[in-house]
């Protein structure tokens, strides 16, 4: 009998927090990005295409999580396509680079690396762990002798969050990780 009424007084709490949890997770999500600040910059030089990508993210969404000794990655994609008017767009490039910030309490420092090229750093500021993981300054997308001139071409990137303490737990399959896109058309004079 305890337990039927403890079970009957429980469950509206509970289904009142289920229909809340999609809101709670958006209003979470929509306080990571602020899309006015963003900026892409596509650059060329003789031989290589470079992107320079920076989200603005508010540094509170970052800042707690790593001083807590969690780690975190943004997961990055790239993609370039040619413009076609009356066809589908031709995928040029489709890359993927993570990012992985791992703090060590110890130290108060954070191990940095990056997936493609295995490069790693350690820092000592919360401040460089925050924009290595929110931004990708000048990094090589694509070779020039792939793209032809005067043509119109499109660069889009994306970005997702992703924080180790949240994978591991047993509501990670109902959460979606914070993501941001934007894209720059181009082409070579």
């Amino acid at each position: 009998m305890l337990h039927s009424g403890l079970m009957r007084n429980l469950f509206p709490k509970c289904r009142l927090f289920l229909l809340l949890l999609p809101a709670i997770m958006l209003a979470t999500q929509a306080q990571v990005f602020a899309a006015e600040s963003d900026t892409l910059q596509i650059r060329t030089d003789q031989k290589v295409i470079y992107c320079a990508a920076r989200f603005a993210v508010d540094s509170n969404a970052f800042s707690p999580t790593l001083k807590d000794g969690i780690a975190m990655a943004t997961e990055w994609h790239i993609k370039v396509r040619r413009v076609r008017r009356y066809w589908l767009n031709e995928d040029i490039a489709d890359i993927t680079v993570i990012r992985h910030a791992k703090p060590d309490l110890l130290t108060r420092s954070w191990l940095l690396t990056e997936t493609p090229s295995g490069i790693s750093r350690r820092v000592y500021r919360i401040e460089d762990a925050i924009q290595f993981l929110s931004g990708l300054d000048d990094f090589p997308v694509l070779d020039r002798s792939l793209l032809q001139k005067n043509r119109p071409y499109r660069v889009s990137v994306s970005v997702e969050i992703h924080s180790e303490g949240i994978s591991e737990a047993w509501w990670a399959g109902l959460w979606q990780p914070a993501a941001a896109s934007m894209q720059q058309d181009f082409s070579l004079p």
